[in-house]
Parts: C-alpha cells; structure tokens; sequence
C-alpha cells in the first residue's frame, strides 16, 4: 500500500482536470488534535528541495505562465472553487471525495487520524518557508489576489513550498489508506486543491510542485510511527463501522 501511494503521488504533477463541488463541513474549530511526529522525526526539506526558481531562468518563466494562466482560470468555475478552497477546512475540502463527513463529530477516529497528520505536514512546511523565504506571486507583481479580503495577511509569509498544498496532500492520502476506494477520488481532489492556489495567486506553480515532494516525505515518516499506525487501525475500523450504513 505504502509503494502503490508513493507512486501515484509522485506520477500527478500536470494540468489540472475540472475542479469538484466541494461541500462546506463545519467542523469544531478548536477541537485539539495531537500530531504524531517530533520535531527530530519531520522530514527536513532542504535535504530534497531544490532552491526556488530565479527571475531570468526558464523554470521561473515556467512559473510566470502559469501565474497568466491563474488569472486566467479566475473567470471560470474554477475561480469561485480558489476562493471556497482558501477559506473551507481542509476536512470539509476532502468529505465529498470519501463520501462521509469528517468531524470530531461524526468520524472522530478518522478526524483524529487525518488531523493529526495535517498538523506534521505543516510543521514540516513552516521550517522549509522559513529557510527559503520567497515571496509570493501576487506580492512580487504588486496585484491584488483572487481573494483580496485576505491579502493582507499572506503578504508578510512566504511562498516556497505551498503549505495548503502540502497539508492536501498528506490529508489526502492519508485518508486514502482508510477509504482506499477514494484513491482515485482524493489525488484528483488534492491535485486541484494544490492547482488552486496557482488560481489565487498565492503561489508560483513551482510552489505547489515542491510541495507534492514535501508530502511525499512526510508521508514516509508518517508510515514508520507507531502511534500513526495505532491511530490508523482505529480509524479504519470506525470506517468499517460506517460503510455498512452508507
């Protein structure tokens, strides 16, 4: 199971298909939920990432095509999709792909699981921002993003790698390995959620690629901890529950 992920994770990196209807979840906000890897155990970035694109190479004029091509999606469906995507939890992003709603609520194995796991990817992201410190397309053009009410707050953060991107990523396949009959439904889903920042202006494409590797990682340790492994059990039996009333 751990190859099969792997691989398929590491072979979606192209264009994007039409992005789903996401239905909004609400999730209780404050819920704390442990993550599972220490600080020693994060899969550390600059060891596999390369240094971000500079102006003047072809990987950055790479980056400024699909930045026009962002803003070009902004007028189709896909527009109104960035902006849910920037504003929904990353649960109520990925219930429509397994069918069910993950809550505390209504799934709390399964919520424990995949919030747990969402909270490794992003520590692991913080340190890579940290260290790369680039700055984000909409900061560098000096435009508005897609999303403008909230631009204040992403000007002052960093863009390299993509952390919703990431935290996709990881939420996706991580739930992939309880409902594996949502495999198909959940890459896709993490494919265009991770595109849709491109969308926003959030991030460079370059972003959002570096992000898939980072996830990647943090996938593998999450596979080696006992306390994923444990969680994981447990959530698939609460899944096994639930099947026999979908």
């Amino acid at each position: 199971m751990k190859k099969i992920v792997l691989h398929t994770l590491l072979c979606l990196l192209a264009l994007p298909m039409t992005a789903q209807q996401a239905t909004t979840v609400n999730d209780t906000a404050k819920v704390k939920t442990p993550s599972f890897l220490t600080k020693q155990e994060l899969p550390d970035a600059e060891r596999f990432l390369t240094d971000p694109p500079q102006p003047g190479t072809p990987a950055f004029e790479n980056d400024r095509y699909y930045y026009q091509w962002g803003k070009e999606q902004r007028a189709t469906p896909r527009g109104p999709q960035a902006t849910l995507d920037e504003e929904q939890r990353t649960s109520a992003v990925f219930s429509p792909s397994v069918g069910f709603v993950i809550s505390p609520e209504a799934t709390p194995q399964i919520f424990k699981l995949a919030e747990g796991a969402r909270k490794d990817a992003n520590a692991a992201n913080r340190h890579a921002k940290d260290h790369y410190r680039r700055t984000r397309p909409f900061v560098y053009y000096q435009e508005p993003s897609l999303n403008p009410k909230y631009d204040q707050e992403y000007v002052n953060s960093w863009s390299y790698p993509s952390g919703h991107s990431v935290r996709g990523w990881v939420y996706a396949l991580t739930l992939a390995l309880v409902v594996p009959d949502s495999t198909e439904a959940l890459v896709q889903r993490a494919r265009d959620y991770a595109l849709n920042r491109v969308i926003c202006g959030r991030h460079w494409k370059s972003d959002v690629d570096a992000s898939l590797m980072e996830a990647t990682a943090v996938m593998s340790r999450l596979h080696s901890n006992k306390a994923f492994r444990k969680q994981l059990k447990k959530a698939r039996k609460e899944y096994a529950r639930l099947r026999k009333k979908l």
